[in-house]
């Protein structure tokens, strides 16, 4: 590990996924011929996890045996059909040794039983807590997980369904309450916009992919950059501009991790 490293737990499903890139979407039976394919390993907090070990930090990761899940990728503009199994092994146990030298724990409310003695036991440690609020992926039952992290980083739909507002001012002053931080609402081509406790606020446009090929795992890696800088000690703006441009290039190639692929070269967050 590097001087400046540091240990993060996350808790969360990894995936193993088949990527098939299709000229159009069918609601009716059919059979298609696709014009490429690939097979990537995903899910939210490991995706984002995996962008943090390729900058030298120590990261854990809270789950049993990969989900599977085949995507269907348009190639006209990179939306997605995806048809996953859920991992066929129990919830797991968190072990609260496990948050011993760390500083981060990175979660996204999949496995509450386990989130809610890791927040227990970050809490108790004054260990810094992240959540991911994905599309479609808000339920109340979450709410409490969500509410106990300092760094939340959501996409507008779960941030819209979390107040119950559609209005940007109006939801970060609901969402940005103590113990909060950070607040970050992602909004795919619309960019992302960025609140600290301190009073900064700002718009971070999106970054263009040159060419848009598959969205899958755009937000991971935005996730895995940002917590990298933030972690670092960076100024909030180059850390939504690092991590707008590195989810920008993981659309330009097939797979959640594209931008961490062994044909592309080390990815290097420090420029």
């Amino acid at each position: 590990m590097r001087a400046d490293s540091f240990k993060v737990i996350g808790i969360g499903a990894e995936t193993r996924d088949a990527f098939f890139v299709v000229p159009e979407f069918s609601a009716a039976e059919c059979v298609t011929e696709a014009s490429a394919h690939a097979e990537d390993l995903g899910g939210p907090v490991a995706t984002a996890l995996a962008v943090l070990r390729t900058q030298g930090h120590e990261c854990l990761l809270v789950d049993g045996d990969p989900a599977r899940a085949v995507v269907l990728v348009r190639r006209r503009d990179g939306a997605r059909q995806i048809v996953f199994m859920p991992s066929p092994s129990p919830e797991p146990a968190f072990q609260p040794e496990l948050l011993k030298g760390a500083r981060l724990l990175h979660m996204n409310g999949r496995h509450e039983t386990a989130c809610r003695e890791a927040v227990r036991a970050a809490q108790a440690l004054g260990v810094e807590i992240s959540f991911d609020g994905g599309a479609g992926r808000f339920r109340e039952s979450i709410r409490d997980l969500f509410e106990a992290s300092h760094v939340r980083i959501v996409s507008r739909d779960f941030a819209e369904k979390a107040c119950g507002m559609t209005e940007l001012t109006g939801m970060a002053a609901a969402l940005l309450r103590a113990p909060a931080r950070l607040l970050v609402i992602t909004d795919g081509v619309r960019g992302s916009h960025v609140w600290a406790a301190d009073g900064t606020a700002f718009h971070q446009p999106a970054f263009a992919a040159e060419p848009t090929v598959d969205t899958t795992g755009c937000g991971d890696v935005y996730h895995g950059v940002f917590l990298h800088g933030w972690m670092s000690g960076w100024e909030l703006e180059r850390c939504a501009e690092h991590a707008s441009r590195l989810a920008a290039k993981n659309a330009e190639g097939l797979g959640c991790r594209y931008v961490l692929s062994k044909d592309r070269p080390t990815l290097n967050l420090e420029l």
